[in-house]
């Protein structure tokens, strides 16, 4: 999917993020990048209900905001529940996933020029 075009005076340009994370497939974690702010990323995913391995970025921390639905995680092996409302941010050098059974859609605002 292209990124959501900038806000352009007059157009009156929002974006419907539950239709927009209702678009993306089912499974997997595909991604549609919603713009960029100064050097991130908002990323706006579905969740997949098979969750999401351990990951750790050496580099860089990131931030999720849970927009609707339900997730659990495992940062450092500390579980915790993301609920629509809250947000997250997660340090660099911190291993968290997303553990399965979950549903939903968040926003991901990491660093641009990831993969």
């Amino acid at each position: 999917m292209a990124p959501i075009a900038d806000h352009a005076a007059g157009s009156g340009g929002t974006v419907g993020l539950a239709a927009a994370a209702a678009a993306l497939p089912e499974r997997g974690w595909s991604s549609l990048i919603l713009g960029r702010v100064a050097n991130t990323r908002v990323k706006l995913f579905r969740v997949d209900p098979e969750g999401l391995p351990e990951e750790v970025h050496p580099g860089w921390a990131e931030a999720l905001i849970m927009i609707e639905g339900e997730m659990r995680m495992e940062l450092d092996g500390v579980g915790c529940t993301l609920k629509a409302g809250d947000c997250i941010r997660i340090p660099e050098n911190v291993r968290h996933a997303i553990l399965p059974g979950g549903h939903g859609a968040f926003l991901l605002v990491d660093p641009d020029g990831l993969v």
